[in-house]
């Protein structure tokens, strides 16, 4: 029997410890949720979505422009580096786990990661992905259309796939 993968929620923790200047100490809420966004976006441009850290510069460009001292906890301010660095750490330590992070953030007192599987073979994981994240922020009529577009679905076919792709993340 393979062994289970780890808990992305650990790796991503490993990961975002990495950029922080004090890696054991407690950093502020802000520094924390930052270094998860890069460690997320590292993951899952080392996974073959692309333009992940573009999709996440407003985020992290807003918590900066309220909290300019927030650099101070990391290693560094060269955020290009520091993905640079995450991804070779997954490159080096985690090579094989394919997983596609879908929402990766802070609940009190820990990490939560909602992941997918790989793409199926044949199937596109950017479009994959949009689609789940369409259903997974509520957007279930935008899905249906997605579907209809993309996948010539009749109506029903595409609100059928939506339902059962809400099932699939725990969303009923």
């Amino acid at each position: 029997m393979p062994a289970q993968p780890r808990k992305l929620s650990e790796i991503m923790k490993e990961m975002s410890e990495m950029l922080l200047r004090n890696p054991s100490g407690v950093p502020s809420s802000e520094a924390a949720h930052v270094a998860l966004v890069f460690a997320h976006a590292a993951w899952n441009e080392c996974v073959g979505l692309d333009h992940s850290r573009e999709g996440y510069r407003n985020v992290w460009e807003t918590i900066e422009a309220e909290k300019p001292v927030l650099w101070n906890e990391f290693k560094s301010n060269n955020i290009d580096a520091m993905i640079d660095e995450l991804v070779r750490h997954k490159k080096a330590h985690y090579p094989d786990d394919q997983r596609r992070i879908l929402v990766c953030g802070m609940v009190p007192g820990k990490i939560h990661v909602e992941w997918l599987n790989p793409p199926a073979p044949g199937i596109d994981s950017k479009w994959e992905m949009g689609l789940y994240g369409l259903v997974r922020s509520g957007k279930r009529q935008e899905a249906i259309r997605f579907l209809q577009e993309t996948r010539r679905m009749s109506r029903s076919e595409a609100s059928k796939r939506v339902a059962q792709i809400a099932a699939e993340l725990g969303l009923g």
